[in-house]
């Protein structure tokens, strides 16, 4: 295995930016990144911040939209949905 080292960015909105060497041939690459440590650290009162966990209702959730994440697959009745996956992998062990 060739290793080639890039350096890159990652923009405000999550792109990675990089130019990569010309003449490479086509094929799958493993991309590792290595995030140099930045000047400024966490007080202890943010890490607890960011680490509490505080619930959401489900009203909240439904507010939100976060709802119907199956319906491109066309389920509509989730509990036929699972129950048809348990019948079909009872079948399967059947056999």
């Amino acid at each position: 295995m060739v290793t080639i080292h890039i350096k890159g960015r990652i923009t405000a909105d999550g792109q990675l930016q990089f130019e990569p060497p010309q003449n490479l041939p086509p094929g799958d690459v493993e991309i590792t990144l290595q995030i140099p440590e930045a000047d400024e650290s966490f007080t202890d009162e943010e890490i607890k911040h960011l680490l509490t966990f505080t619930p959401t209702s489900g009203a909240d959730v439904v507010a939100a939209g976060l709802i119907g994440g199956w319906e491109h697959k066309g389920i509509t009745d989730p509990v036929a949905f699972v129950e048809e996956l348990r019948r079909k992998q009872r079948e399967q062990r059947s056999w």
